[in-house]
């Protein structure tokens, strides 16, 4: 089953691209039905991964990888049918793609056995929820360079207030019951390891953004989003491939 992975990896991240490509040349529908495609082929590799694994495949950053991408089309619909943003459908695919590249080169090591700290009702709930956040993060900073690079910000700019307004809660979520996980595990609910703090300076730039758009420094809030973006990279990837940055505590994801 796993000579499966890469291949499937392929397809989907070229559908993911291709699909992002048609909703750039104005062909919405097509694009849909592509990324949809790409996605089912996404899942696909989701469920290969549970089966190699023998459990739930968050056990590594490839694992992770997987399901960050498997995240955004739902999130897409919703936005499509809740805010009428199928315009972005563009954003959405590319930010689909990245990860489904990635996921292509990291390891994809077969099993692995979640220690006794991670079999715990907060798993799956704390990192889903980080990986909601994560991904449409990724679709708002795609936005935000399309917005520093366009004449007319405001529809981009209303469009990357009202998706980071749906993930800063789950970004929320997932950074308390990480903390209740904590003292359920270690009996305390912060440790200052470098993934917490990361987290907590990234939850607290997109605070900065969110308060920076309705004052007086409204003009500065661009930035505040892409510093936080910044230190969002530097919790998801830095804090884990850098060995002295990293913990035990969080050493999975």
């Amino acid at each position: 089953m796993s000579a499966l992975l890469v291949p499937l990896l392929i397809v989907s991240a070229l559908g993911y691209l291709v699909s992002g490509a048609l909703f750039a040349l104005k062909r919405g529908g097509t694009g849909k039905l592509l990324m949809s495609g790409a996605w089912l082929v996404n899942l696909a590799v989701l469920v290969l991964n549970g089966l190699i694994v023998h459990d739930i495949p968050l056990g590594n950053m490839y694992q992770v990888q997987v399901v960050l991408s498997l995240c955004l089309l739902p999130l897409y619909f919703l936005f499509t049918l809740r805010d009428r943003l199928g315009w972005t459908g563009m954003y959405f695919a590319f930010a689909s793609a990245l990860p489904t590249i990635g996921a292509v080169f990291m390891d994809k090591q077969g099993g692995w056995k979640r220690m006794p700290a991670l079999q715990s009702h907060w798993f799956v709930p704390h990192v889903l929820a980080y990986m909601i956040s994560y991904a449409l993060c990724a679709v708002a900073f795609i936005m935000l360079i399309r917005l520093w690079c366009s004449r007319d910000r405001s529809e981009l700019r209303r469009a990357v207030y009202q998706i980071l307004l749906v993930a800063f809660p789950f970004m929320t979520f997932g950074m308390l019951s990480g903390a209740l996980w904590a003292e359920d595990a270690w009996g305390q609910y912060w440790s200052w390891d470098a993934k917490e703090v990361w987290s907590l300076i990234t939850w607290s730039l997109y605070l900065v953004y969110f308060h920076g758009r309705k004052s007086k420094w409204s003009r500065y809030a661009d930035w505040a989003h892409l510093l936080a973006f910044l230190a969002l990279l530097t919790t998801f990837f830095l804090v884990n491939l850098l060995p002295k940055l990293g913990s035990l505590l969080h050493s999975y994801a």
